[in-house]
């Protein structure tokens, strides 16, 4: 069966959901300040576009992750069918790459301010 078929079943799905957009959420911010500190200690100053982009390239991994999975796919291949799929897709890994971005941008921000107001300027 479906999902749908059980009562209790459906409802695991959103828990798991929530619990891997909870672990996405925390390694993008991780990986980018981490990212973020060493550009620091090289005095590179220029950390927000790499901060976007570090923890936007998971959409790029899903992205190409989906040529994988379109393969297994029992689809018809017509012309339709590609347009369609790498459209929605695109749009998918746009949307995921803004977003991942945003919480990069946000994580390096939030972790700069921390580590930067505890100078003391004379």
């Amino acid at each position: 069966g479906t999902v749908f078929d059980d009562g209790d079943q459906y409802y695991y799905v959103f828990g798991f959901l929530l619990l891997v957009f909870v672990i996405l959420v925390v390694t993008c911010a991780e990986i980018t300040v981490l990212f973020c500190y060493f550009q620091l200690c090289g005095e590179n100053y220029h950390w927000w576009w790499r901060s976007f982009c570090t923890a936007g390239s998971t959409a790029l991994y899903v992205f190409f992750y989906s040529f994988v999975y379109f393969k297994q796919l029992e689809a018809s291949k017509t012309a339709a069918t590609y347009v369609l799929y790498f459209g929605y897709m695109g749009l998918a890994s746009l949307a995921l790459f803004l977003m991942t971005g945003y919480l990069g941008v946000a994580s390096s921000l939030w972790f700069n301010k921390t580590i930067f107001a505890s100078i003391k300027i004379d």
